[in-house]
């Protein structure tokens, strides 16, 4: 994965990484807002296994909002911390379906 230094960075990642075959057939809306070094928010809409968007802002009916500090965001992902572990030390925080969420982890290669 390439380095992530903005909201872009991390959309242009999310786009990269998407892996339609381990997200067949699912349907969810992800939402992240960012705070820290970099602040902001943005989407992603997932539906039936395929990525229809990825674009900034929010979306009017998340499955899931991440809430976090961005460079805390990109350690998660890059494996460097258990988002798992990360969530129950109150480092982030999710508003709606968390299970939804960390089975998405799933459908992004890193």
């Amino acid at each position: 994965m390439p380095a992530i230094h903005d909201l872009q960075g991390y959309m242009d990642a999310l786009r990269a990484s998407f892996n339609a075959e381990r997200a067949s057939g699912q349907s969810v809306i992800l939402q992240y807002l960012f705070s820290g070094a970099v602040t902001g928010a943005c989407h992603a809409v997932i539906a039936d296994g395929a990525l229809l968007t990825v674009a900034e802002g929010r979306h009017p009916t998340p499955t899931a909002t991440v809430s976090a500090d961005f460079d805390l965001w990109l350690r998660i992902i890059a494996y460097h911390l258990d988002p798992l572990m990360a969530y129950q030390e109150g480092l982030y925080t999710v508003e709606g379906d968390i299970e939804t969420l960390l089975e998405t982890d799933a459908w992004f290669t890193r």
